[in-house]
């Protein structure tokens, strides 16, 4: 459960610093909307959650399952220090244990040159699913590598 706490404290706080460019204040308000600890317990109780620590405080995480790039989320206070790349070729080597063909990865619009910096190409829009219809959507793009 603490893993889990802190993956979502690293949630709210990297999308409070590094999203509101370039998404508008309105979409970043309610990203955290009905979001709780609870979401990440199963993925950190089966350890499929990498957490990059500085001393004992956790600074980013990453999650990879076979295909596909979940998630990487970075302290923005961390970011341009490696932190990301480390996290991110954890996540990597994740999504390519038993599979063949090409990573998914459903980025925000912010995180976009990041993958690209590691060939991975733009393949189309989509926007974050389950939010309710009340909320703003969460524009995304789907890469491929």
């Amino acid at each position: 459960m603490e893993d889990a706490k802190a993956v979502f404290e690293l949630v709210s706080a990297s999308v409070a610093g590094l999203a509101p460019n370039p998404y508008p204040a309105e979409v970043v308000a309610t990203w955290m909307t009905g979001r709780t600890v609870a979401d990440y317990t199963s993925d950190c109780q089966n350890q499929e959650i990498w957490i990059a620590e500085e001393g004992r405080e956790p600074i980013g995480f990453s999650h990879g399952v076979p295909g596909e790039v979940v998630r990487l989320f970075v302290a923005a206070s961390q970011t341009g220090k490696g932190v990301g790349v480390g996290l991110f070729e954890r996540a990597l080597a994740d999504a390519r244990v038993n599979w063949v063909g090409p990573v998914t990865i459903e980025a925000t619009l912010n995180a976009v040159p990041f993958y690209k910096k590691f060939g991975f190409v733009e393949v189309g829009p989509s926007v974050f699913g389950g939010r309710g219809a009340e909320l703003p959507a969460i524009e995304t793009v789907i890469l491929k590598g």
